[in-house]
């Protein structure tokens, strides 16, 4: 990875420092040189120099340099060029780095640096992985070849390219071939000792081809111009380099087709993602570039522009990885996303800097660099966090599962010592021991001709089955006590002799049993008390997370308390005492001078009755004494009116419920609350158009239902403590108060509908 971070910084360096010109020449009678072809791609072209102009002079920065192919001479290095167009007119032209080499610079480095960070992110999470060492050769191959066609520098570009292209389709069909068929790669090593041969040998006669065009290569230099005769490469190589790349795609598409049955469905739905993406990615290559190269010599587009589903193909090569489980971007990818934004962001901030001389401008820009800045770091701080947690919930995880499969391991050894002892203690055949893990499968050890028994299938097991399963000589049933599940069987060979067991043999044999049962007695229990462990730390873990959430609900319940204490100061400050202090100045005038009108005592009048309304309006938000003087539904009506009153929502009260089942406090000033505080949500923030109310029994629970088709919100955000929804935390809090259930269901655009029940029985609603 460094030799390709140093080539490709010398290769942008070099072909920044000297662009394409795309420029060729042929020596005339003059004794001068006259424009030959002009490359559209390169600054020749873009300067206004066309074929048959003369050149009157080349300018070198360093030296000029002419490549001489056959009649031909390319220039490559040149920093000024003098021409004088078939007309007469002279111009100079310098041959600087325009907008389209700035573009291919940047465009090749961005793709180069993903292929090569996706390839390496890949290799150092699973290094001793075959399919992840491939995957990265695969794409420094691929970052190679965009490195060596958007540069000027021809001659080195050259020799990379062909030999990168030449391990191209090799490092493809092995990368393929190891991860679509690993479980079956013995199959295929053909396939890839053949491939790996093909790269090797196109290798070699790359070598002879380049040093035979190195000796007949001749370095003349006069005047300044420094010439550099070589023959032309044959185009056999890159013929061949097409061909084996067509077939190495069909010969893919041959073997994913024929083995396509011996996958699952989801296996089958990825291999055929894989397969388009290597088509779709590399189609406009295979189109537009190697089949008419190969029939007509010419290619239809050139081969920069065909070459850009590198990465898409990359890309999808990722995520079938990550959907096979083998590679994990989910720690990595926020981050990834967050520094990619930061570089883009701060880039058009200083390419917009470049723009402006303007010093206010220039602040504004620099102020919301800071401001992007401290958003940058913010964001990348609380991604941290979020990588700790999960790191730290994922070391957990894997303790546990450590810790299991350590005891899991400690009782199969002990098992298997005592199997072992127990038969050098015996002259028999074998011993073999079945037992029940903690999830009730069986498992087993055994000795002498027992010791190769595979996994026993997870079926009932009696004394009788294994005997005859395993033509044993006893078999006796493991269990603690004799009411208790059976935990296990010991069974024992048949005699080396054939002979029946001894009295001193048959005490061995029951002490032996006996062992047997306190070890798989023990092991038991200390696997239920690792269970009750965990059990109990999850249970903390839990219980102090409730305790944090009630926490951060008290607080937001006290600062909703105090912010309905502020809301009734302000209104009786700024509403009822302003009145209060103008009737008293008024009434102080009026009892100084003894003088009245009928317009001023009809201004004290509309105050009075200004503030019996404000009155009235905030003893009604408070506790309305319809409450008291009705029942719940004539309350509801009231409401209903009221409400629609204000708003213009057209609203419809549903009631079936029979008012003596609501007549206790506090479930009938709950009902009315809530109801309340529900339409008061849809009049502030769902901007509807119709509010349905309902309110049923259902057997022994009241049921209550709000509809509205407002705009709609995110659920999941609700009970969120960080977004201050008291209006919606209070009404929860005096549901569960009364042991009742409060859910939501809403969407974005598709109005909200609230869902609440309440029980009927008296112990539930005085709780």
């Amino acid at each position: 990875m460094l030799c390709f971070i140093l080539t490709a910084t010398y290769i942008h360096i070099s072909s920044f420092m000297n662009p394409y010109i795309g420029l060729s020449l042929t020596p005339n009678a003059s004794n001068s040189w006259a424009v030959h072809d002009v490359d559209p791609q390169g600054l020749a072209y873009t300067s206004g120099i066309r074929s048959g102009d003369t050149i009157i002079s080349l300018e070198p920065k360093r030296e000029v340099q002419l490549l001489h192919q056959k009649s031909v001479f390319l220039v490559t290095e040149a920093y000024t060029i003098g021409v004088e167009t078939s007309r007469g007119q002279a111009s100079q032209h310098t041959m600087k780095p325009g907008p389209r080499e700035w573009f291919n610079i940047g465009f090749s480095s961005i793709v180069e640096l993903l292929l090569l960070l996706t390839g390496t992110y890949a290799l150092f999470s699973q290094p001793g992985s075959r399919v992840m060492r491939l995957f990265y050769l695969l794409n420094l191959s691929m970052a190679i070849c965009i490195l060596t066609i958007y540069t000027s520098q021809l001659p080195l570009s050259n020799y990379i390219l062909a030999f990168c292209a030449a391990w191209l389709p090799y490092c493809l069909t092995a990368f393929y071939v190891s991860f679509v068929f690993r479980t079956r790669l013995h199959r295929f090593r053909w396939l890839l000792f053949i491939s790996r041969g093909i790269a090797v040998a196109y290798s070699a006669g790359l070598v002879f081809l380049y040093i035979k065009q190195w000796m007949m290569t001749d370095v003349q230099f006069n005047q300044g111009i420094t010439t550099v005769s070589t023959p032309i490469a044959p185009s056999g190589p890159t013929n061949l380099l097409n061909f084996i790349l067509c077939t190495t795609l069909l010969t893919l598409i041959w073997m994913t087709w024929v083995n396509r049955k011996s996958y699952s469905r989801k296996e089958q739905n990825q291999l055929l993602l894989m397969l388009t993406g290597i088509l779709v990615s590399l189609i406009p290559f295979i189109i537009c570039f190697a089949i008419p190269t190969l029939l007509q010599g010419e290619p239809l587009l050139p081969v920069e522009y065909t070459l850009i589903g590198f990465l898409p193909l990359s890309w999808m090569f990722t995520y079938v990885l990550v959907q096979r489980s083998m590679l994990d971007l989910k720690l990595v990818m926020p981050r990834l996303m967050i520094h990619g934004l930061y570089a883009l962001i701060v880039f058009l901030l200083f390419l917009a800097a470049s723009h402006l001389h303007s010093l206010i401008h220039i602040s504004l820009l620099f102020v919301s660099f800071l401001m992007i800045t401290w958003v940058y770091q913010y964001m990348l701080t609380r991604s941290r966090k979020k990588n700790k947690l999960n790191k730290d919930w994922l070391e957990h995880q894997q303790l546990r599962l450590t810790v299991r499969m350590a005891e899991q391991q400690n009782m199969r050894d002990m098992i298997h010592v005592f199997a072992e002892m127990f038969h050098k203690m015996l002259d028999i055949e074998g011993v073999i021991v079945i037992w029940i893990d903690d999830k009730h499968r069986y498992s087993q050890e055994g000795t002498g001709i027992f010791a190769s028994i595979q996994n026993i299938d997870n079926q009932a097991l009696d004394i009788e089955v294994v005997r005859q399963k395993y033509d044993l000589a006893q078999v006796w049933e493991l269990s603690g006590e004799p009411t208790t599940e059976t935990i296990g069987f010991l069974g024992i060979g048949h005699k080396e002799n054939h002979t029946l067991f001894s009295a001193e043999e048959q005490d061995i044999i029951d002490k032996g049993r006996l062992e047997a049962i306190r070890m798989l007695v023990n092991g038991r229990l200390l696997s239920d008390l690792q269970k009750r462990y965990e059990y109990r730390v999850d249970q903390t873990d839990l219980h102090e997370h409730q305790i944090c959430r009630h926490r951060q609900f008290n607080d937001i319940m006290m600062e909703a308390q105090q912010a309905e204490r502020m809301k009734t100061s302000y209104f009786l400050h700024d509403q009822l005492l302003q009145n209060l202090i103008f009737l008293s100045r008024d009434l102080e005038e009026l009892h100084d001078t003894g003088e009245t009108n009928k317009d001023q005592t009809a201004v004290w009048l509309e105050c009075l009755y200004a503030s019996q309304r404000d009155i009235r309006q905030l003893c009604d938000d408070l506790y309305p004494h319809i409450m008291d003087r009705s029942d719940l539904e004539e309350a509801l009506q009231w409401l209903i009116r009221t409400l629609q009153m204000q708003s213009g929502i057209r609203m419809e009260l549903h009631y079936n419920v029979i008012s003596e089942e609501l007549k206790h406090e506090p479930l009938k000033s709950t009902v009315f609350r809530t109801i309340r505080e529900l339409i008061m949500n849809v009049m502030k923030h769902a901007e509807a158009t119709f509010c349905s109310i309902q309110v049923h029994r259902r057997d022994n629970d009241l049921i209550l239902q709000v509809e509205d088709d407002g705009l709609g919100f995110n659920v999941h955000t609700t009970f969120d403590t960080a977004t201050g929804h008291f209006g919606l935390i209070s009404i929860q809090s005096s549901i569960q108060h009364l042991g009742g259930e409060f859910t939501i269901h809403s969407s974005l655009g598709k109005g909200t509908s609230i869902n609440i029940r309440l029980p009927l029985t008296k112990g539930a609603t005085e709780k």
